[in-house]
């Protein structure tokens, strides 16, 4: 049975009154007909593409036919509906995502415009502090986890020097790029990183200053990450961008750990090839 061939045949309206019929008990083609109100020639056509369908079966018992649903095709139906539905982590971030948008620009309207808002971040990554300052500031390393899920990165610079540039082009998947550039501040190595990189719009124009502080606290074999966002003059416009710093920065900070505890497992430098 092909599930998209017997929705097909379950669309039709009286297929789907026949479905409901034989979910009560076999009935024959004539008890069909009459539940119906219609013609055997007709119901019988019905009752042959429900079967092509391979949601029911036709019993041939001598002069009679019998019309039972196929209960295991049923299942099966069920089963796939079943797994459309279960939950995805994509779900929950976007509806979070949503409602971050909404408080955002709830907080913009009560507010003064430009408004600096903060966010801050922590977390513990299973790598030695050397390994996680190289790949935060080494772009070879940066563009194998710079991305929220669903993005690619097409282009990233940084680099640990006060003064230096620092750029980063994300691709969706439907084609749409997303610029964001600024330079670094502050540098103490192997322990703390200031830099801006803040979204521009098509002309090159930042739409918001977004300040990024990044401390490092190396404890044995693990690095606590402490980063710090502060972004500043956003209007009402900016919301989807400021929402989006959180989640976003989760997923950022996942694919980090991801990608230094698979370099501890294979014992190969950062900067091998994704």
């Amino acid at each position: 049975m092909e599930v998209h061939a017997a929705l097909a045949a379950l669309a039709e309206p009286t297929r789907f009154r026949i479905i409901a019929l034989l979910a009560e008990r076999p009935m024959t083609v004539g008890e069909v007909a009459v539940a119906l109100g219609a013609l055997q020639p007709q119901t019988s056509k019905h009752l042959q593409a429900l079967e092509a369908a391979g949601v029911i079966r036709i019993h041939r018992l001598g002069r009679r036919r019998v019309a039972t649903l196929d209960r295991d095709a049923m299942g099966a139906i069920a089963e796939w509906f079943s797994g459309l539905a279960a939950p995805q982590a994509d779900d929950t971030v976007l509806a979070e995502y949503a409602a971050g948008i909404a408080a955002v620009q709830e907080r913009a309207a009560d507010g003064p415009r430009g408004a600096a808002q903060h966010l801050v971040l922590e977390r513990v990554i299973p790598a030695a502090g050397p390994d996680v300052w190289h790949a935060w500031t080494d772009p070879r390393v940066a563009t194998l986890w710079w991305a929220p899920r669903h993005f690619d990165v097409v282009r990233c610079e940084v680099s640990p020097t006060p003064g230096a540039p620092v750029s980063l082009v994300l691709r969706e998947g439907d084609g749409a790029e997303y610029s964001s550039v600024g330079r670094v501040q502050e540098v103490e190595p192997e322990r703390r990183l200031v830099y801006e990189l803040s979204p521009v719009d098509a002309e090159g124009r930042p739409q918001v200053r977004v300040l990024h502080d990044v401390v490092l606290e190396p404890d044995e074999a693990a690095t606590r990450v402490r980063l710090t966002l502060r972004a500043e003059g956003a209007g009402p416009e900016a919301a989807p961008m400021l929402a989006g710093l959180q989640p976003g920065w989760e997923q950022l900070l996942d694919g980090l750990a991801e990608l230094l505890a698979v370099g501890r497992r294979t014992r190969r430098p950062l900067g091998w090839e994704a």
